[in-house]
């Protein structure tokens, strides 16, 4: 972000994000699929007793399911946030922060999102570091949590992101 892209980069950041755009909606299909299998409403005491598991592990491995699927589902929406951004050549806030929530911040002063799904997003990638990067310590409980933040803020980030990014494709 704030850089003058070469056009070969520029071309790359496009193509890359025409494929995470393209294979979002599988993505995401997967998480509401992944946490569907422990009920409608993506029980935590199912999920919990699941993910918790030593003994059966197809419920373990469904638990494991869900994890996965946050985790991929986060990472395209911080992709695709750190693509557009680039693409738009929109200025990083001066703050130490990750690449994505400079995104993301870039992407609300730009008006492609507003003030609070950009926090709900700071705080999806929070949550999805936390998980990545103290596996064995994070609860059950937290993971429940930071699946549905995810699910919801990037379906809320979805739509106003693809109808913004196009001008730039």
């Amino acid at each position: 972000m704030g850089e003058k892209p070469s056009t070969a980069q520029r071309n790359r950041w496009r193509n890359e994000a025409v494929e995470h755009l393209e294979d979002f909606p599988r993505q995401y299909a997967a998480l509401q699929n992944a946490m569907a299998e422990f009920g409608a409403d993506f029980p935590l005491p199912e999920f919990k007793a699941a993910f918790e598991s030593t003994t059966d592990m197809d419920s373990y491995n469904r638990a494991q399911a869900v994890e996965r699927a946050l985790g991929r589902v986060q990472n395209y929406v911080s992709q695709l946030s750190i693509i557009g951004a680039k693409l738009a050549e929109l200025q990083p806030p001066k703050a130490d922060e990750g690449e994505a929530a400079k995104a993301f911040a870039a992407l609300n002063k730009a008006g492609v999102i507003s003030g609070a799904l950009c926090r709900k997003l700071r705080r999806s990638q929070k949550a999805r570091a936390t998980i990545e990067h103290s596996y064995v310590k994070v609860p059950a409980g937290k993971i429940h949590q930071a699946a549905e933040l995810i699910a919801a803020s990037a379906l809320e980030f979805i739509g106003p992101y693809r109808a913004w990014v196009e001008d730039y494709l």
